[in-house]
């Protein structure tokens, strides 16, 4: 791992490690930096008044190893702003790969561990071989061992080259458990699934984080997961039509494939019995009608301000895929309008958080709720009426509206939201 390696006391920073001898830090059965003395780690890190780019980075790193990965990425954001170097900014995107790998979140890491690797190439080669062990040992955990084993060979030879011992050993030792690194399923869904399940990406939506498996079961696993399967069966029991649940065993979760085409998949507005923006404004009347209340799941701006500018600073944003209103707009400028044009107050429902027809299956089914909590109104429907105009036309927003029962909209709102999707 780059950063702790035996932390406890003071520690002595070099370019692309942090070490001192009190020998508070090992590593487990996955070659991940876990505490020996949890209680003295935390003690440490609550009376930690960071100051700089050194105590944000070395405080980051050890809420991390104490399972705080909020708190890690908020320290770490901030050490990212500090930077004054290349060589820094690439250890601590490492260092944020760390925390999104140690939290499950493979996809974001390896985005960040390959950025990482990229600019090292050019601008850092001092700590190139940290960004390739790390990227090596991530792929690994996801079982694509061919391009694991690849970088961890480039990153032994470096190591080689350089001549640390400490260094070499470690990249030897990963090489050689390279088979133990993928990360097993959990029994029960192992068992569901088969002993040789087949696994495909290919499918309509394309979507990030989820597969398809033995072509009946989808598959998706990380915290995203375990917040998404809480909020299905918050939905189903309070009569919203969701996907059944197959199994949910540790973080990953696995859902019966519902036998039904999206709404995205029409040809053209207007197919079937009734439009699509007939049953999409029917199923979020019906939505932001449940009580809030009820809801134990927060999606309010403050929160979602806060999640988007860690985005930002992490530059996870693409403007590339920005509307096309804003493509002469970067993330920053993007930000910033969010916080000076923020609207006075909420309009609170229960929101799904990304309402758009490629989650509304035929037969009203709701799809990918993890984002659901109570939240302004205009957060659904912005994004709604985004896709619906796009794809279907104006005359579809309309009978949108109307199943809805809102007969005048805000558009400032209806802009503000769909401007804060652009961050996501």
């Amino acid at each position: 791992m780059l950063g702790v390696r035996r932390a406890a006391g003071p520690v002595v920073s070099t370019p692309g490690r942090a070490v001192d001898a009190d020998g508070l830090f090992r590593f487990d059965e996955r070659h991940r930096m876990i505490p020996v003395d949890p209680e003295r780690l935390a003690a440490r890190l609550a009376a930690a008044d960071p100051v700089d780019f050194a105590g944000y980075r070395q405080t980051g790193i050890e809420a991390m190893l104490l399972g705080h990965y909020d708190e890690a990425l908020d320290l770490l954001d901030r050490a990212l702003e500090l930077v004054d170097t290349e060589e820094r900014r690439i250890t601590v995107w490492i260092n944020l790969g760390d925390v999104y790998r140690y939290h499950g979140e493979g996809p974001t890491a390896e985005i960040l561990y390959r950025r990482a690797v990229e600019h090292a190439r050019v601008a850092a080669p001092d700590v190139l071989s940290f960004a390739v062990q790390h990227l090596g040992k991530a792929l690994a955990e996801q079982d694509r061992l061919t391009e694991a084993h690849d970088l961890l060979r480039e990153a032994l030879d470096l190591r080689i080259a350089e001549g640390d011992p400490e260094l070499i050993e470690s990249t030897r030792v990963a090489l050689e458990t390279l088979p133990s690194l993928p990360i097993p399923l959990p029994q029960r869904v192992a068992a569901l699934l088969g002993p040789a399940p087949t696994w495909s990406a290919e499918h309509e939506g394309m979507s990030g984080g989820v597969a398809l498996v033995n072509d009946r079961y989808w598959l998706k696993r990380g915290p995203k997961a375990v917040a998404e399967e809480q909020r299905l069966n918050w939905l189903r029991d309070h009569g919203i039509r969701v996907p059944e649940i197959a199994v949910f065993d540790g973080d990953v979760l696995v859902l019966a494939d519902a036998g039904a085409p999206s709404l995205a998949a029409r040809a053209e507005a207007g197919t079937g019995a009734d439009s699509v923006g007939a049953i999409m404004g029917a199923l979020l009347r019906r939505l932001h009608s449940l009580p809030i209340a009820e809801c134990p799941f927060d999606g309010r701006l403050d929160g979602v301000l806060a999640q988007a500018r860690r985005q930002v600073v992490e530059d996870l944003v693409d403007p590339d895929d920005f509307d096309d209103d804003n493509q002469d707009s970067g993330p920053d400028e993007v930000l910033a309008r969010l916080l000076a044009e923020r609207p006075d107050g909420e309009d609170l429902v229960v929101a799904h958080g990304d309402f758009t027809p490629p989650n509304v299956l035929e037969g009203a089914i709701l799809l990918d709720v993890g984002a659901l909590g109570v939240a302004d109104r205009y957060r659904d429907l912005a994004l709604a009426v985004r896709d619906l105009r796009e794809d279907f036309g104006a005359d579809e927003v309309a009978v949108f509206f109307a199943a809805y029962g809102l007969d005048d909209p805000d558009e400032q709102r209806l802009e503000y939201y769909r401007l804060l999707d652009e961050l996501f």
